[in-house]
């Protein structure tokens, strides 16, 4: 029996029905594609829903707009509409197949064959479409065994997959770090040494993009390791890493929320000194507020030990807030020796998340109302006062602070 999605409630809601019934006329078929088959196969959950069809972008506006969709031309010129049915939208992309391929910009037509779209793309288990009732086509005839297997292979010859895109190289270690199973495919792993080079042609924003999905994934650990051990993430990155930290990070499953953040595992990873989160920021094209983040973390780690007392957690938390004081922590945390066997840091940061982030009850308003002048005095008068706040293990309130002035 031909395999087939059965429980996929995505398949079976009334918006995707929807744009179905309105594409899916005059001998025009329509199929979703790509990641919401595999993620249904693999039991992972499912995202966006695209879907693919042999009506022409133009045609496809059309129809939908004729059943009371929203169509929006996000990329007609390559053959995608977004239609928004019931408040979700779908991509909806023409069949295509290359004409010409030089890099990212291949020279494509729209198509009725859906072995030639199916072969344009990248990997098998991604190759993969689901009829409206369910049944599932392989048009490469390996992606579905790919992809129970979760075997990350590309379509055909590797090179050539390559060569049409280098961010190729980074899709295969992101896909083997989320889906992958086993050791990494050599075939692919083999192409992508051979091309390595080939991503200095990329930009950095395309480049950071990759490395922010691939870093938090399940098989992050082992996926980076290998990429060390090709040269892959020295060209990405421009220096050198701590695969052992990083690897401590990961660990931490109790802390999950924290530590599978994509920018702490990056510092952990490969951010020691100020020059590192430049040079990040730089070849990864991070924004000002990540870079931002990074190097106050990476400043405020150096001051956490489990050695800290309730107040001075306190102090820290008071003066970085939250969510950078247990940052900071995790960075320390997973720079020492015993890593996640740690049970005194282990007790740090659960001291950190249970205590709330003291609130200064004094503001220059108090004192201007007590008589004092705008100025240079009213701010020392003021930090004078909270420190004296902060050494009372923040235990003094508006009152007795301002009896002081």
């Amino acid at each position: 029996m031909p395999a087939r999605l059965t429980d996929a409630p995505w398949l079976t809601s009334a918006s995707i029905r929807r744009v179905f019934d309105a594409i899916a006329i005059d001998g025009d078929t329509a199929r979703v594609v790509g990641g919401a088959v595999r993620n249904t196969l693999l039991g992972e959950p499912v995202g966006d829903v695209d879907i693919a069809t042999t009506a022409l972008p133009q045609t496809v506006m059309e129809r939908a707009k004729a059943a009371g969709l929203k169509p929006i031309p996000t990329g007609i010129e390559h053959g995608t509409i977004t239609v928004v049915s019931g408040g979700t939208p779908y991509e909806v992309t023409t069949l295509r197949e290359d004409v010409e391929t030089f890099g990212r910009h291949a020279v494509v037509r729209f198509s009725r064959d859906w072995q030639a779209d199916a072969a344009r793309r990248d990997f098998t288990m991604n190759a993969l479409y689901a009829d409206p009732d369910g049944a599932i086509h392989d048009p490469t005839g390996e992606g579905h065994a790919d992809c129970l297997a979760r075997r990350v292979r590309f379509i055909g010859d590797p090179h050539a997959r390559i060569r049409e895109d280098y961010l190729r190289i980074l899709r295969f270690f992101r896909f083997h770090a989320h889906y992958g199973s086993g050791a990494i495919d050599a075939a692919g792993l083999s192409a992508v040494i051979a091309a390595r080079e080939g991503i200095r042609q990329l930009s950095g924003e395309r480049v950071g993009h990759e490395i922010r999905r691939i870093l938090p994934a399940p098989y992050a650990v082992e996926t980076v390791g290998v990429m060390a051990e090709t040269g892959i993430i020295e060209i990405a990155f421009g220096g050198v890493v701590r695969l052992e930290d990083f690897a401590h990070l990961h660990r931490l499953k109790d802390f999950a929320a924290e530590a599978g953040d994509a920018i702490l595992r990056l510092a952990a990873l490969s951010c020691f000194v100020q020059e590192d989160v430049d040079r990040l920021f730089e070849r990864l094209r991070l924004s000002n507020a990540e870079a931002g983040r990074m190097a106050l973390v990476l400043v405020a780690a150096s001051s956490f030990s489990p050695a800290l007392d309730d107040i001075a957690c306190r102090e820290r938390l008071y003066r970085l807030g939250h969510e950078t004081a247990i940052d900071a922590a995790l960075l320390a945390w997973c720079r020492v020796a015993a890593g996640a066997q740690d049970q005194s840091w282990r007790r740090l940061i659960v001291s950190l998340r249970a205590q709330t982030v003291p609130v200064f009850p004094v503001a220059g308003r108090d004192l201007l109302a007590l008589g004092m002048k705008p100025g240079p005095g009213l701010g020392e008068a003021l930090r004078a006062i909270e420190a004296d706040w902060i050494a009372s293990g923040f235990t003094l309130g508006r009152d007795a602070l301002l009896a002081s002035v």
